[in-house]
């Protein structure tokens, strides 16, 4: 029965997606006739495209709610970013919380990177050349080229390579069913194009990765590594399915970045701490990721050791040892500079020993010294909450989102907060946004129905409510259109 409604989910996407093409193509009456992409797909109908596609993934795919990794593929990506030339677009990152090997461009700047592509890489420039090639993607606009290409095809495309991406996640056996069913009748009138699409990335990935001061031979050394290691596999990882590697392309890509010459290289120690932090949560048990941070920093150099510290640190929080872990962490900070990781560790085992004043002096100490940061931001407000101190989380909470922006954990948090404080019509607007950031607008225009029906409600609240659920409502039927 799953795998009838699995297919059926494929079917039902394809068309929803194509219905929202269809729409905002409706709404074009002076395409851009010089740039071939526009002709398909003008930059705001991606966008359009792209937040009706996000929603999709939000519901159905497990997102990863590890705010610490997200911030650091989050400001990866920005730094990548700032040496790429980008369309109109507010990119995304996001980590999806899967051991398949798999990163993937959406319409609009909507990158996923998988945990499991975090945990193959072995340095910050590996990871950073496969989401500089899908920023690429992005740039080139090469959904929109290849809409154009393909014409009346292009949109069912596209509709079924999302639900095999959103398919591939829970079942790779069924999404790649799904992807090459649907195709069979126009993979190879693509096959040309879509190798000249992964040539381009490829060429303009690396001149992002070395304007961004990283190594540009970390595109076709992990390239290189991935297929050797996949040679004898019964199948590929989902990576190589939808970006297949040739000798060819590696070599290609290996003289490519070869011409930038030696460079220097200025990779952060985040990665290697994040790389830990999932090696914790994957690991069977506790026990296991002690024994292997405790191999690690016996056997590693001086960066490796800090961060299998820091992972013992994490394992033993795990299993519940949160003395040993404090002891672990403040031998760290007497010797180190200091990074964020290692005081939101702190926090974490003191919240775990239940000495959450203590907790709250860690993340307010970091928060000085790391000012604005989102991860520290959104610990010291659970702690808060937890100490009966509501309203100063809530007020932290919203100066978050309002240098941040929509953020839909944020708006969780805030709801949260506001409810804790007794502002349940703050909590209940704050849950309205969470809703339809993922795409339940029937949730969201229930919680602002509760406000507009509430005699207790003020009238600010009110009209705010009557205001959002209107725009909602326009959002649920342009969706349904």
């Amino acid at each position: 029965m799953q795998r009838y409604l699995t297919v059926l989910f494929v079917m039902l996407l394809a068309a929803a997606v194509t219905a929202v093409a269809d729409t905002g193509h409706r709404d074009t009456r002076l395409p851009d006739i010089g740039d071939p992409a526009s002709r398909t797909l003008s930059v705001s109908q991606e966008k359009r495209l792209g937040e009706e596609l996000i929603r999709e993934v939000r519901q159905r795919v497990p997102i990863s709610d590890d705010a610490e990794v997200r911030h650091y593929i989050q400001d990866l990506g920005n730094r990548l970013l700032s040496h790429a030339e980008t369309p109109d677009f507010d990119f995304e990152f996001f980590v999806v919380d899967s051991n398949t090997i798999n990163a993937f461009a959406m319409p609009g700047g909507y990158i996923g990177i998988n945990t499991g592509l975090i945990m193959r890489t072995e340095n910050e420039s590996e990871l950073a050349a496969v989401m500089a090639h899908e920023i690429a993607h992005v740039t080139q606009r090469h959904i929109a080229r290849s809409l154009d290409a393909t014409r009346g095809s292009g949109l069912r495309t596209l509709g079924i390579l999302l639900a095999a991406i959103l398919l591939g996640v829970h079942d790779p056996d069924m999404g790649s069913a799904a992807a090459m069913a649907g195709m069979a009748g126009s993979i190879q009138e693509q096959i040309n194009y879509t190798r000249a699409h992964e040539r381009e990335a490829d060429n303009i990935g690396i001149r992002i990765l070395a304007s961004a001061g990283l190594d540009p031979e970390g595109m076709p050394r992990f390239f290189e590594r991935l297929d050797q290691a996949t040679q004898y596999a019964d199948r590929p990882p989902e990576f190589l399915s939808t970006h297949p590697v040739t000798q060819n392309r590696i070599a290609e890509s290996r003289s490519r970045a070869q011409s930038y010459g030696r460079t220097e290289v200025r990779e952060s120690e985040m990665f290697n701490f994040m790389r830990a932090r999932l090696v914790v949560a994957k690991a069977d048990d506790a026990d296991s990721a002690i024994r292997h941070f405790r191999a690690a920093s016996d056997n590693g150099d001086g960066v490796t050791r800090l961060a299998a510290r820091y992972g013992l640190a994490l394992a033993h929080i795990r299993k519940g040892d949160a003395d040993q872990a404090m002891d672990i962490i403040n031998e760290l900070l007497e010797s180190d500079d200091g990074h964020v990781p290692l005081y939101m560790a702190l926090a974490e085992a003191q919240r775990e020993a239940d000495r959450y004043d203590d907790a709250i002096s860690t993340y307010e100490l970091a928060l000085t010294l790391f000012p604005e940061n989102y991860p520290v931001t959104i610990g010291l407000a659970e702690a808060l909450i937890h100490n009966n101190r509501a309203d100063e989380a809530r007020d932290l909470v919203r100066r978050q989102i309002r240098r941040r922006g929509p953020d839909m954990d944020l708006y969780r948090l805030q709801a949260r907060a506001a409810a804790a404080a007794g502002r349940p019509f703050e909590s209940r607007l704050a849950m309205a946004e969470y809703y339809q950031m993922s795409g339940r607008f029937r949730l969201a225009v229930d919680q602002l129905n509760q406000i507009i029906d509430s005699p207790d409600a003020e009238i600010n609240d009110r009209s705010r409510a009557v205001s959002r659920r209107q725009e909602i409502v326009r959002l649920f039927e342009a969706r349904n259109r």
